[in-house]
């Protein structure tokens, strides 16, 4: 009876370290094919990847290269994209269209202080099953817009035949209670364009409103919208400046309305606000001293501009929902998914759903281990975790059903996964994680 015990607790030890380390069946995740590793690189705003049918693909600042997620090469380099002299990505559409991906490019290299020596001035598509470069369209500095260099960067997106591309190029001023505005400036200064995503033919120019110009924009399947900084004054009579967010047609471009994103206090034009989806409209607004109780939420209109309520960041003892840092939201239908985290001799997380009509808690779900990045898809709330409070070492996959937080699956990775993850794509069956900077650019993982 003693032996029997005795070989019952080292069977179920056994049995606990190869599950924990990815060797047990049903249990487990295996490294099915890895993309050649690119070489050290800090990550920057060209920085980006996307899966566009049977191909991934993934831009940094020197190169953009595609992937194949299929046939006898899966994983190896289909195309390479390289920006001519010294050349650099700067920015990206964050979504692709139909077959091909938008990235902005600059003309030379970094200077002795490793900033960007020459502006980001070409917008080029690049088709993702062969790297050909579609069309590009190159920013000219044209009169009064001054030196090239000091313009921001276009803002792009994409979704399946429209790439639409936003620029503010007006010039920076103060209004009467010191926030920052840009003057109305000739017409032509502020832009918001959809354009052909397969021959960059223009499509539309939208009228945006009255001393109003784009500082960030998202393509949706039934609209285009836009976060606005609109200046005081002008046919609205504004008392202040502040942002605002807007609506457009996709097909025409057509204006269908314009809306404070604070309906009680204008939020400042300085205030960081992230379009996190379309179809519903999400807004991250982060956190900002002159916008108190304001700020440092997610903000939800419906399809009609008219305000849902917020979601605060900040969850009480769950902790804080870090909206600016990637992979810790998601959303789907008409919810809003977030991994919400603390620190407490090491690092806790809880997934937590939210119904964005009502704002409230659909259901949370606290995690034995931090939380690295999570994704949902397919009706599943897809989670990779760190091995414990105190290592970075991603080693566990949860599945949570997206309707009520129950857990439907936990898999451990024989490999570890390289962190950061940047993306999470499910293709034929495989779990697909994307890397940022250097590294592999794409691993592929099985259930076994």
């Amino acid at each position: 009876m003693t032996l029997a015990v005795l070989l019952g607790g080292i069977g179920t030890l056994v049995g606990f370290f190869l599950s924990a380390e990815g060797y047990l069946p049903w249990d487990a995740m295996l490294k099915s094919w890895a993309a050649a590793e690119d070489r050290g690189a800090e990550a920057t705003a060209g920085d980006d990847n996307w899966v566009v049918g049977d191909v991934a693909v993934r831009s940094r600042y020197d190169a953009v290269s595609g992937y194949a997620l299929t046939g006898d090469r899966k994983g190896g380099k289909l195309w390479e994209y390289v920006p001519p002299a010294r050349g650099e990505i700067c920015d990206s559409a964050e979504h692709a269209g139909a077959g091909a991906v938008l990235v902005v490019q600059s003309a030379g290299g970094r200077d002795s202080a490793g900033q960007p020596a020459s502006p980001c001035t070409t917008i080029i598509a690049l088709d993702a099953r062969s790297g050909r470069q579609l069309w590009k369209e190159e920013r000219e500095r044209g009169k009064g817009l001054g030196d090239t260099a000091a313009l921001p960067n276009p803002d792009l997106d994409a979704g399946g035949d429209l790439a639409v591309v936003a620029e503010d190029l007006r010039d920076p001023e103060h209004d009467a209670r010191e926030r920052p505005a840009k003057t109305d400036g000739a017409r032509g200064k502020a832009t918001l364009r959809g354009l052909d995503l397969r021959t960059g033919t223009l499509r539309w120019t939208a009228p945006l409103p009255d001393r109003c110009g784009p500082d960030e924009v998202a393509v949706g399947e039934k609209r285009v919208v836009a976060v606005l900084s609109c200046e005081a004054g002008g046919r609205d009579k504004r008392e202040v400046s502040e942002l605002t967010v807007a609506a457009f047609d996709r097909t025409t471009g057509a204006l269908k309305w314009n809306v404070p994103i604070d309906a009680r206090r204008p939020l400042d034009p300085a205030t960081s606000v992230y379009i996190e989806a379309v179809d519903p409209l999400v807004l991250a607004i982060g956190s900002s001293d002159k916008n108190q109780g304001a700020t440092g939420l997610f903000a939800s209109f419906d399809d009609n501009g008219r305000p849902r309520p917020n979601i605060d960041f900040s969850q009480g003892d769950d902790g804080v929902i870090d909206a600016g840092s990637l992979m810790q939201t998601a959303v789907a239908g008409d919810r809003l998914y977030a991994l919400a985290g603390y620190w407490h001799k090491g690092n806790h997380h809880t997934v937590i759903a939210f119904d964005l009509k009502t704002g409230r808690r659909a259901w949370s779900e606290e995690m034995d281990d931090p939380a690295a990045a999570m994704t949902v898809n397919g009706g599943k709330v897809t989670v990779l975790c760190e091995w414990s409070t105190q290592a970075e070492a991603i080693t566990t996959l949860i599945e949570l059903d997206a309707r009520d937080g129950d857990e439907t699956d936990e898999r451990h990775f024989r490999d570890p996964v390289p962190s950061p993850v940047s993306a999470m794509y499910e293709v034929g069956g495989l779990l697909v994680t994307a890397g940022r900077g250097g590294g592999a650019p794409f691993i592929a993982w099985e259930r076994w």
